[in-house]
């Protein structure tokens, strides 16, 4: 079963010698799997993690990002202070409690290093209100508007940058994603309600 994802986006250009420093220092705490996207925790510590952990593997692919929605590439270079140049796509292959937490270790850590933002591909994930179900919530948007309305009052409570970014999704819809900074998301780890958006 696919686990939680993620993305940083970071500033600059992507320059095979930046991929190589990248992966570099991603081999400090992780090792490549077999197929060289994927990798798996070797070092937790590293990643300011505690062990022993039950982790998967990790995609791991930095990309050149390309804002194909002129709305979303503009609200994104308004949050970091200029236009992002990189993507890191970060996702899990698995959906254990572990997965989710070496993937926000990992934003942490790489969006500190390289002066990026984390966007947590949609809202941040909060437990559905008392009596709304997510099918119904998802399928016909009962209780939806009581669900994000709690993501934003939890998000609220974290100290730390957030910018809410829209973009069109492949049904011409238009959603949103939290865009966080490290710090924000390095207090969602501690906070009793975190997960990461799967």
């Amino acid at each position: 079963m696919a686990g939680p994802t993620a993305a940083v986006l970071a500033p600059g250009l992507l320059t095979t010698s930046r991929v190589g420093e990248f992966r570099s220092w991603l081999a400090e705490s992780l090792t490549p799997d077999t197929d060289g996207d994927s990798w798996l925790l070797r070092e937790p510590r590293r990643l300011g993690m505690e062990s022993p952990l039950q982790t998967g593997p990790m995609l791991i692919e930095p990309i050149a990002y390309e804002g194909e929605d002129p709305d979303e590439a503009a609200c994104l270079d308004r949050a970091l202070g200029s236009p992002p140049g990189i993507e890191v796509v970060l996702a899990a292959a698995v959906n254990g409690k572990d997965d989710h937490r070496f993937l926000a270790h990992l934003a942490v850590a790489m969006a500190r290093r390289y002066g990026g933002l984390i966007d947590l591909g949609g809202l941040l994930p909060v437990p559905l209100p008392q009596g709304v179900s997510a099918l119904a919530a998802l399928e016909s948007g009962i209780g939806l508007q009581q669900w994000q309305d709690l993501s934003r009052a939890t998000i609220a409570t974290l100290a730390g940058r957030r910018h809410e970014i829209p973009y069109r999704t492949v049904g011409d819809e238009i959603a949103v994603s939290h865009v966080v900074d490290a710090d924000l998301l390095a207090l969602w780890l501690r906070h009793p309600l975190f997960c990461m958006v799967k």
